[in-house]
């Protein structure tokens, strides 16, 4: 399976594939996430991240049933640390039905392939607590984790 990069044109194919993510979030966070964007608002939110030219996002399936959404992101030195630049995938999934068929792996290839042409550093992720099935593909893929977030309300 060889996921193909998305143009413009594919904003709200990306609003699509990106609804049942924002229903799990929500579920889980009702605190941070809203559960049902407006559909006009999330493919004008693509669409906005795919004019971008730091941005690349990747399909997967025909139709397309997996997406990632990429970000190159440099900084420069500082007397804190050394400048970098890496690779960030904001946003990786596949369709409930379309999973184990290797569409996640082919979606990870594909930013480590995109990584590699941008010459980065390093490639983050992040995922949320609650979602451990991602973070078991996560480090069977071969990210590990770096930092935690921590909470607390007033």
């Amino acid at each position: 399976m060889t996921p193909r990069r998305a143009g413009p044109e594919d904003a709200a194919t990306l609003a699509r594939l990106n609804a049942h993510v924002q229903g799990w979030h929500a579920a889980h966070y009702p605190e941070a996430f809203f559960p049902n964007p407006a559909p006009q608002s999330l493919t004008a939110y693509f669409a906005d991240r795919l004019s971008d030219p730091a941005c690349t996002a990747f399909l997967t399936g025909d139709p397309a049933t997996g997406y990632a959404l990429c970000q190159l992101q440099t900084r420069e030195a500082s007397i804190f640390s050394p400048a970098i630049r890496r690779l960030m995938i904001d946003h990786i999934a596949v369709a409930p039905e379309a999973r184990r068929q290797g569409q996640g792996r082919a979606l990870l290839g594909a930013a480590k392939d995109l990584a590699r042409e941008l010459k980065v550093d390093e490639i983050l992720l992040d995922t949320w607590e609650a979602n451990t099935q991602a973070q078991a593909f996560f480090r069977a893929a071969g990210f590990f984790p770096r930092r935690m977030l921590f909470r607390a309300t007033p």
